[in-house]
C-alpha cells in the first residue's frame, strides 16, 4: 500500500510530465496510469538502472539486479546522496548501470523491488518528496 502525503490528493493533482531514464531511454510519463504501466513493462527486465526526477529538483534512482533492488535520493544535483538500509557488513550486490559500468552496493542496502516501485509511485505522485516510511541514510 502507496500511502500519500496528505497534501496532495489522486484526485486533484494536475501531474506534470516528468522524463524517466530507463536502461539509457527516455520515457515521458504524463499520469499515474502511465507510471503504473511503464513500472510493470520494466519488471519484465532483470536489472536496470533508472531515474526519475523533478524539473529542476529532486531524483530518486532504482538499480535492479533481478531480485535485489537499491534506491537512491537527491534533493538536487548539489545535494549529498541518500541511499536506503544501514551498512550492516561486506556481502556486496552487483549492478550493471545503462552505460555498461558495474557498481557494487552493500547488500544491506537493498530492498525489496516492489518497495521500490512504491517509493518511484509516491515521489511522483507527491512532487518529488522521498518516501517518509524509508529508512534513508
Amino acid at each position: 500500500m502507496i500511502a500519500y502525503n496528505s497534501t496532495h490528493s489522486l484526485f486533484s493533482t494536475k501531474f506534470a510530465m516528468t522524463e524517466i531514464f530507463f536502461n539509457g531511454s527516455t520515457v515521458s510519463i504524463t499520469s499515474l496510469e502511465q507510471l503504473k504501466e511503464a513500472l510493470s513493462g520494466f519488471d519484465a527486465v532483470p536489472e536496470f538502472e533508472l531515474w526519475i526526477s523533478i524539473e529542476s529538483g529532486p531524483m530518486l534512482c532504482m538499480l535492479r539486479n533481478a531480485r535485489h533492488a537499491w534506491l537512491m535520493y537527491q534533493k538536487n544535483e548539489d545535494d549529498s546522496v541518500r541511499s536506503v538500509g544501514k551498512y550492516q557488513g561486506d556481502e556486496v550486490c552487483k549492478f550493471r548501470l545503462a552505460n555498461g559500468q558495474v557498481d557494487e552496493y552493500p547488500l544491506s542496502w537493498c530492498i525489496e523491488v516492489e518497495q521500490c516501485y512504491q517509493a518511484i509511485t509516491y515521489f511522483y505522485v507527491n512532487l518529488g518528496e522521498a518516501p517518509a516510511w524509508l529508512e534513508w541514510e
